[in-house]
Order: C-alpha cells, then structure tokens, then sequence
C-alpha cells in the first residue's frame, strides 16, 4: 500500500492489485484501475491535472524526439565499443532508467536494440505506486504490439532508485533518466547521480549518462515589488520556505514565463545572460564548487534609456535563471529553457529576490559579484549576488524585513465573514493549452502511450457521447499566456464568451443546501448548471475557463488561478448549452458543451 495527496493536501491510501489480467480487463472488483476504484483513480488524476505537467511534457514532441536521438546514440556508441572488446558470446548492453513514469525512455532504448543488434536489458523504476502501475500497462501494450524487438527485456521496479539491488557492481552501460524540472535539480537528479557514484553501479571503462551535462545562465532583472512578495516570496515560503538562505543566497526554484512578465512590464532586465556554471552529469568530484563570476552593469545596459530608467529609481532586485542540457555529450542534441523557445508548460524559467537590491546609477557602471552554487540539499542553484557596500546592505535589508512585517501585519488584519460565492465561467480558444493538454495517442515516436491518458488525461464522464471536456487543470492564465499581449484590451481577447453566475448566496443559501442533503443525500443533489451561451458571432471554442470568488468584478481572473479545461472537440457556432457539475468535487468536475 502506497499513501498519495488528493487536491486538498490531505493523504490517501492506494493500493494495487497482483491480478494482472482483472487490472487489464478493468473488471467490476479487481485491479487498480477497475470499476471498483474508478472514483479514487479520478481523484488522483484530479490532484496530477492540477499540480504536474506530467501531460504537457510528453505532447512535447521536440523533447521525445531528443531524447530518443539521443539514447540511440548512446546505446550505439557503448555497443561498437563492447563489441570491439567482446572476445566470444553475443553482446549484452545494461540500461537503468530512474523516475521511468509513463515508461516512454525504457521503450526507447528497447527499441534501439532493433539498430544495435544486441541484447538490451533495461531496469526501469518508479517510487509513485498510480504512476508505476500506468507504466506497466505502457510497457505490455507495445510488448503485445511488437513495438519492442525480442532481444530487449524491461524489468520494471515500483520503489527508488537506491533501493534497486538488480544491477550488479560495474554493470551498468547507460544511465538515462527525465528527473529534470524548471528548477533543473529540483526533481533529485543529482541525488540519484551520487548513489549510482557511490555503489559504483556505471562500468569502469566506458559508460553514458542521458542527460550528459548542463550550463545554467543568469540575468539580473528590475521586477516589481508586487510580484516579489506576492507571486515569488509569499508562494514559494507556502511549498518550501523562505526564498533567501541563512547566508544571503537567493534560493532558485520559482518557476514563471519570463517572456509573459517581460511584455507586462512586470520584470525588466537589467544585464544579458550571464553564464555562472557549467555541471558534469558523468563526474561527481566537483558539485560542491562555487562559482564566481564578475561584470558591471549599469542604467545602459538594458533596453530603455538611462535617464528614464534613472527617474523611475529602478534597482537590481531579482534574478532570473534559464539552463540548457547536453544530452548525450556531443552537443548535437541540446534542450534549454530560453523563453525564445516554443511555448512550454512543463520546462519554464525560474526567478527569485535578492537579499539586498542595488540601486543603478545613470552614469557610472556598478560591478557585480555573482556567486552560484548547488544548494545543500542538491535540489536546486542558489545565487548570490553583490554590488553595494556593508551599509548600503544593512539599509537595504533593513527596509525589506519593515516590508515583510507590514505585509504580514496586513495579512493578519483581513477578517473572515461569509459572502456571496460566484462562478466565473467563459469559453475560450487557446492553441498552446489544445496542443500542450492533449490526450496521449497510439504514434508517440512510435510508441502506444494511450493508457497512460487514465492518469493523465482523464474525463469525469467516459461516455462516447459527445461534448465531455477532460479534467481541468489549474493555471495563471496571465502568467502563462501574457507573450500575447501588451495592452489591457488585448488581454480581453482571450476569452470569446464569459458569464458570471451566482453559485452560493451567503450564509441562508448554504443552511438550504444542506438541509436539502439531509432529506435526499449528498450524491443526488450535486448541482447541476445549465448555462445557455450566446456569443453574437461565430466563434471556435475548444476550452471552458471557470473559477470561483466572492467578487462578481469582469477581471476577477487576472488576480487568481483559474481552472481551465480542455473540450473533446473544437466546436464552431455562435450559441451553445453548457451543463456542468461536481465543480469543487474531489474526482474532478463534470463539464459538457454542445451546440445549439
């Protein structure tokens, strides 16, 4: 038994069945993705929609082509060197893949056996128990599809990689895994590297690591105070903590879409891209390091002017960081997280606040000291950096903890008091979320991943009926979509329909609800919404956005998360009906849209 978080943050038990064929056939009682536990199921793949983008990655198809290149590449590399050792008896290449998922790297270097020739012996795991099972299935569908050759195996392990006991000392050819996040380390890639260093699991003479290496930029930023304390400090201090360590570094791990701040005007940079560190994957006697890197920067060096940067007393008071990994050595297959990029959910930017912000200066170029370093719990890059003296410091310093304590004395002061509670709702058409949040098909780089679409995307409703969106997903609509827009009238176009509709009117409303629950039982009486929409003029809507909040204000949705979820289909009209409820339930909330 295996304990996950449900969206509430609460644990709940799973549990998995070893009757393969009742799992496959979803019978009645059997198996962890039978009818019998089909409501747990959603509730996981409720709480994966909304806190991963485990989705988002996999419909990345430059990313899979990359790492598809790149394991054939290693695995062919490694194989003409044991050939050219192998005295007698055919060749047999050992492959251990960490955090394996839906499986899809295993498959890939399955199938380079097809190139290679040789007997390829993959060892696959997974520590989280709906994802290992999901895995499993992935990985029978293409056995039973013959989407693998003969002469590859994948035993596949539901535990951490530390606890893999199957490789034996110097056994192992090819490491590959996916462990990578915005943050690069934040996902434990390099705690997996320093225990397969110390069981001295990887071959003496000749090995690959999949990723191979990383470089990580810097760039100096002037964000708004807003910004910092709200989406950065106070978001960040409620998952891990403070955001600047004991000794002034500026802890790494806040993901954004650096573009979308930028065309807001919510960040301005300051300096270019700054290299501050480059990382060996396949050496691990100099993670400890810090680097340090020296450059001025002044008014001049950003876009706009001096002078007016100058009036607006614009200071050095963040940091951003981008990475970019070499996957198997060459430098021929390279990922980074850049925002010219295409649009990306699952790698974005990192940002985070300096300690003490250093004022520019219109005239004089002011040096800066920055410093990086693996943090202590190897999850993450922290960044110091430096360009003021003592007590310019200590004035600084001084004035950011008055700001905390006032935002918290603020915070303290709000009152709790019941209010009217309203359903924002609106149809939209968003290219990113339509390709990004698509369900998983039978040709991902060959493979079959639909099975995976259990977990990852699922519906509340499966019925063959037409109109059900998939589970929503949450999002900052702004944060992620802001690259279109600049003006406040462009930001409007993003919705083509919205409504606002009363949803809970204060305190007599909810007294009713739950006399009525008592009288006819809680699941019968699941609201049910029936909204008619008329947009004026043909439009293409391909996801409904909806929230609540006790504001009934248009623009309510710039200030808070927002549920987004995806249509089954493009639907092209003018009216439509849409029938939604279970819109706060545990499995995910049921939304259909039809025509008129």
């Amino acid at each position: 038994m295996q304990f996950c978080l449900d969206k509430h943050g609460e644990w709940v038990a799973v549990s998995a069945s070893d009757d393969e064929n009742i799992e496959e056939e979803g019978g009645e009682n059997g198996g962890f993705f039978g009818r019998k536990n089909e409501q747990h199921v959603k509730k996981i793949a409720k709480t994966l929609a909304d806190s991963t983008t485990w989705l988002d990655m996999l419909n990345d198809t430059k990313r899979n082509a990359m790492f598809q290149r790149a394991i054939e590449n290693s695995t062919e590399k490694i194989t003409s060197v044991k050939k050219r050792n192998a005295a007698n008896g055919g060749v047999v290449l050992h492959v251990f893949d960490v955090g394996s998922g839906t499986g899809l790297l295993s498959l890939f270097a399955a199938r380079a056996a097809t190139k290679t020739g040789v007997t390829v012996r993959i060892y696959s795991c997974e520590m989280f128990l709906p994802m290992f099972l999901v895995g499993e299935r992935v990985v029978r569908d293409n056995v039973r599809e013959k989407k693998i050759p003969e002469t590859s195996s994948i035993q596949m392990f539901h535990t951490r990689s530390e606890d893999v006991d199957a490789i034996a000392k110097h056994e192992l050819d090819v490491l590959i895994s996916e462990l990578l996040d915005s943050a690069l380390l934040g996902e434990g890639w390099l705690m997996v590297l320093k225990d397969v260093f110390s069981r001295e699991l990887l071959r003496r003479d000749h090995f690959s690591i999949v990723p191979s290496s990383a470089k990580i930029w810097v760039q100096l930023l002037h964000a708004e105070e807003s910004m910092l304390d709200v989406d950065v400090k106070k978001g960040r201090a409620a998952l891990f903590g403070e955001a600047i360590t004991s000794d002034g570094f500026s802890r790494l791990d806040v993901q954004c879409h650096f573009d979308s701040l930028e065309k807001r005007g919510r960040i301005r940079a300051i300096s270019k891209h700054i290299q501050v560190f480059e990382i060996d994957f396949t050496n691990d006697k100099d993670w400890g390091r810090t680097e340090v890197v020296r450059c001025c920067c002044c008014c001049s060096s950003s876009s706009s002017s001096s002078s007016s940067l100058r009036s607006l007393g614009l200071e050095i008071n963040a940091v951003a960081m981008f990475w970019e990994i070499d996957l198997e050595g060459s430098g021929a297959f390279r990922l980074n997280t850049f925002p010219a990029q295409s649009y990306r959910r699952h790698w974005r930017q990192v940002i985070a606040p300096l300690e003490c912000p250093i004022p520019l200066s219109a005239s004089e170029e002011i040096p800066i000291q920055v410093e990086a370093r693996i943090a202590d719990d190897c999850l993450a890059f922290d960044v110091k950096v430096s360009g003021c003296g003592d007590k310019e410091k200590e004035k600084k310093k001084e004035m950011t903890m008055k700001k905390q304590k006032e935002t918290l004395i603020e915070t303290k002061q709000e009152t709790c008091r019941e209010k009217k509670i309203w359903l924002h709702i609106a149809l939209a058409n968003i290219s990113e979320f339509w390709s990004s949040r698509a369900p998983l098909g039978d040709n991902v780089c060959g493979l079959n991943l639909t099975k995976a679409n259990v977990l990852l995307c699922a519906k509340s409703v499966e019925s063959n009926s037409p109109g059900y969106c998939y589970q929503s997903f949450k999002c900052d609509l702004l944060d992620e979509l802001g690259h279109r827009y600049s003006t406040i009238e462009e930001e409007q176009t993003i919705f083509l329909w919205k409504s606002c509709e009363l949803f809970v009117d204060d305190a007599d409303e909810k007294k009713r609800e739950e006399e009525e629950k008592e009288e006819e039982g809680e699941e019968d009486n699941k609201k049910k919404l029936r909204i008619d929409v008329d947009a004026g003029l043909e439009i293409t809507a391909n996801h409904v956005v909806f929230f609540f909040s006790d504001k009934s204000h248009a623009d309510e949705w710039k200030t808070q998360p927002v549920q987004v979820a995806r249509m089954d289909q493009e639907l092209i009209g003018n009216k439509f009906r849409i029938i939604a409820s279970n819109l706060d339930a545990d499995e995910g909330e049921c939304i259909r849209v039809l025509r008129k």
